[in-house]
């Protein structure tokens, strides 16, 4: 059994996506109308989140992030697996001991961070492990899409995005963060500047731009709430040639040092595809067959460069 802790969007689409491998799931959310779709959906469904947790043997975090770091200590009180919706959490106290009491207890601790699962950045990460790229120079990595599109029919000034210190377009695009990591290994928190153009009327920032060191390769990450026509891309060069990812094209080119075109993919699917390869990676590594995509050690170094970062830019936390 998969408990679901918070059936907002991504909470559903997570325990969907169990029930689809088979998982028996029971979801809480303290909205009715939330438990009555996961009940449409062939799911059991509970008012009391203890109770959710009690009757599972993995949990997946999908509660608003300022409620990640106490449910994943409710988890872990209760001897569960967990899959931890990103971010991990907006603040990192205390969360090294509770990975440490993950890791003694035999425990999983998973967290979203979905990019992972892209079939593009999978080849990536193959080109760089493999050295093909040879030694890893720079990076740059690219989020810009327009809120107000991003998520239609909701009121983006009254949800999390535009909790200062919870949201903003850092916390929510994380994902960059990670993928830098991911790609080029752990960083520090070089610089931040972030900003409110005040086109959205957003009091949390819009948009920030952040440089990393990753212990030689450095990345520079943009991400805003702000543009139209949307971009989301990875760029990363080496000594013997460059990477170039269209995440939302799912299209991978690799070029030599020449110019020439080593590997040019357009893979098939959706980031749907990418949510349901994370659903059965977690599932796997609960079964004890593989380690998660992204451990909670893993994104906890993510979150920390995170926290670094907007302390940088003069954030509040």
């Amino acid at each position: 059994m998969i408990a679901v802790l918070g059936l907002g969007s991504i909470g559903l689409r997570h325990a969907v996506n169990a029930l689809a491998q088979g998982r028996k799931v029971i979801g809480f959310d303290p909205g009715p109308e939330r438990r009555a779709l996961l009940a449409e959906k062939g799911g059991m469904v509970t008012a009391d989140r203890l109770d959710a947790i009690a009757q599972a043997t993995a949990v997946v975090v999908a509660s608003p992030s300022e409620h990640h770091l106490d449910d994943l200590r409710a988890c872990l009180d209760a001897g569960r697996h967990v899959l931890v919706e990103k971010p991990l959490a907006h603040r990192a106290d205390g969360l090294a001991a509770l990975m440490a009491r993950a890791e003694q207890a035999g425990l999983v601790v998973a967290v979203a961070m979905m990019l992972r699962l892209h079939p593009a950045v999978r080849r990536a990460a193959e080109i760089l492990n493999a050295g093909h790229l040879g030694k890893p120079l720079w990076g740059r990595f690219l989020a810009a899409l327009y809120l107000p599109e991003w998520r239609p029919g909701q009121d983006w000034t009254q949800g999390y995005a535009n909790d200062p210190k919870t949201g903003g377009a850092l916390f929510d695009y994380v994902h960059e963060i990670d993928l830098a990591c991911h790609l080029l290994g752990p960083a520090t928190a070089l610089s931040c500047v972030a900003t409110h153009t005040g086109s959205i009327g957003l009091t949390a920032e819009d948009m920030a731009d952040v440089i990393l060191d990753h212990d030689g390769p450095r990345s520079s990450i943009h991400v805003d709430y702000v543009t139209r026509p949307r971009h989301r891309y990875a760029e990363i060069a080496g000594t013997l040639g460059a990477l170039r990812i269209d995440l939302d094209g799912r299209r991978l080119l690799w070029r030599d040092t020449q110019g020439q075109v080593v590997e040019d993919t357009t893979y098939p699917g959706s980031y749907a595809d990418d949510y349901v390869a994370e659903m059965a990676a977690f599932v796997a590594a609960i079964d004890g067959d593989i380690p998660p995509p992204c451990s909670g050690v893993q994104a906890l170094h993510v979150l920390e460069t995170l926290i670094s970062a907007r302390t940088l830019a003069g954030l509040p936390s």
